[in-house]
């Protein structure tokens, strides 16, 4: 039997709600996801899937030393091989695994970096947006400093706002996290 057999003897089946690793948690090893598919969240929120057979999710923490970043939970009925430090070593010895593990991590950063790209394409857009209500308020501003109570001024100043308010007000400014 090689060391790659006696490894996947080691594959259990997970059910969905099964937390791998808590996040802020000494780590150790690593896990090797089969089958299903797996949740990263970090303070309780969600921030990437897994679902690559294969793929592995722990490799930080066994690399670094350092605490688990991500809580990980099946996110349905998952089949995985969770692997010890040592026997984390010994796997990444064996040929392709390596070259595996810094693909996934290449994947990764990749993916963070075209979440910073939209979120910095976002903000972008909010700056603008920002600024065109600011210079619409301080117009409506100065024309309710010149109305005085005079009707039809007020009148405009009111459709001022509700065109500020239609074009701007309905924009969601929080959006939901970008799943990575």
């Amino acid at each position: 039997m090689t060391q790659f057999d006696s490894i996947h003897s080691l594959a259990q089946t997970v059910t969905a709600g099964t937390v791998l690793f808590e996040e802020g948690t000494a780590g150790g090893g690593i896990v090797v996801l089969l089958s299903g598919r797996l949740s990263v969240l970090k303070g309780g929120h969600l921030v990437g899937t897994i679902s690559e057979p294969g793929a592995y999710v722990g490799e930080s923490t066994f690399v670094t030393g350092k605490m688990r970043g991500a809580t990980v939970v099946a996110e349905n009925s998952a089949t995985i091989i969770r692997l010890s430090a040592q026997q984390s070593a010994d796997f990444l010895q064996s040929p392709g695994a390596e070259a595996k593990m810094i693909r996934t991590v290449t994947q990764r950063l990749d993916s963070a970096n075209d979440v910073i790209r939209k979120r910095a394409e976002r903000i972008t857009a909010l700056e603008l947006a920002l600024k065109t209500v600011l210079s619409g308020l301080t117009v409506i501003h100065q024309d309710l400093r010149n109305a005085d109570t005079n009707p039809e001024a007020l009148t405009e100043v009111a459709r001022q706002i509700r065109v500020l308010v239609n074009r701007h007000g309905t924009e969601d400014l929080l959006d939901p996290p970008i799943i990575i």
